[in-house]
């Protein structure tokens, strides 16, 4: 008996929880979630200046650079971190149904 409770417990600690660890050098998913939430911000901002007509010189650039800083991450480790979701579109579509939830309370937070 003894031993089937080992095996067991064994095996519970194996499964953890469902998501496999990260390679060396990716973001945390939460970190991930946030940087990616914030460079969704930095794309409709980049899209309405040019709706608006404002050209600067590469002004995407200076915005992504400047969320990087702000989260202390790198250009690599993101863009890295993202090509490690896009081959899990199962992972990556929940982190954007995440980001998607987010971005509607921010939106109605703003209507009240």
């Amino acid at each position: 008996m003894r031993a089937w409770t080992i095996i067991l417990f064994a095996v519970l600690m194996a499964c953890g929880t469902g998501e496999e660890a990260l390679p060396e050098g990716l973001l945390p998913r939460d970190k991930f979630r946030e940087v990616l939430l914030e460079a969704q911000l930095v794309e409709a901002r980049v899209n309405h200046e040019l709706s608006l007509g404002i050209h600067t010189s590469a002004p995407a650039d200076r915005y992504y650079t400047e969320l990087y800083e702000a989260k202390g991450v790198t250009a690599e480790s993101f863009e890295a971190t993202f090509r490690y979701y896009s081959e899990r579109p199962e992972m990556l579509k929940s982190i954007y149904e995440e980001i998607i939830t987010e971005l509607s309370r921010r939106k109605d937070e703003i209507r009240q």
